[in-house]
């Protein structure tokens, strides 16, 4: 799959390595507000091979680019104009296809345009932002938004619901958020709340005497 397809935005469709399968893990998405592509290659040689490989092309090109290992693995990065290529390969046994993830985002901003606007989906009071992501499907968008609050999880979720009935959000569903390991202790609250064409799922979480929540808001037209 040519990475024209896959661009983070015009003119970033660069292919400084060759793959022999291309998994799509997002085509059209804003990271802390960048344009961006995500993608998962495999390859047929190794991780020598894909590094020889991409600092060729680079050099070629005369594009600055530079490589990293360490023990979790390869780091590869070219900076071309205002599109930013890093392909991550980590650390694998003897045997085994050689992977990688694959980056492009576009510096410069160009195409940066919310499609969940935050004026639309109000994040709760007081929240710092952590980061933000932002992907599209077709003629749907998800933004995802991980937040730091003072505080106690349920207390949050509690007022972040109520914050949201006062603009016309209704709740569909608020349940414990339990722990992951099996254990099926609670550690917060989860909630989804709805509006005529849009969703929120949130998930609010006890960690280190504050809240940290998850808030997952949907948009279609």
């Amino acid at each position: 799959m040519p990475l024209q397809v896959l661009a983070a935005g015009p003119s970033c469709d660069r292919q400084p390595v060759h793959a022999e399968r291309v998994q799509m893990i997002g085509r059209d998405m804003l990271v802390e507000g960048v344009p961006a592509s995500v993608y998962g290659m495999e390859f047929n040689g190794t991780s020598d091979d894909v590094s020889s490989e991409f600092r060729a092309f680079w050099t070629r090109a005369h594009v600055p680019a530079m490589g990293r290992r360490d023990a979790s693995g390869l780091l590869l990065a070219a900076l071309d104009g205002a599109c930013h290529y890093v392909l991550v390969i980590p650390s694998r046994g003897e045997s085994g296809p050689t992977k990688g993830l694959m980056s492009v985002m576009r510096l410069d901003g160009t195409g940066a345009a919310h499609r969940v606007d935050a004026s639309r989906v109000p994040l709760p009071s007081g929240a710092r932002t952590v980061s933000d992501i932002e992907s599209r499907d077709g003629r749907q968008a998800g933004r995802t938004r991980l937040l730091e609050l003072s505080g106690e999880a349920n207390d949050n979720a509690r007022r972040y619901a109520r914050q949201l009935e006062q603009t016309g959000w209704r709740v569909v569903a608020q349940m414990p958020a339990l722990q992951l390991d099996g254990s099926q202790r609670a550690k917060g609250h989860a909630l989804a709340m709805q509006r005529v064409g849009e969703r929120i799922d949130a998930v609010f979480s006890n960690r280190n005497g504050q809240t940290e929540a998850v808030i997952h808001a949907t948009t279609s037209p």
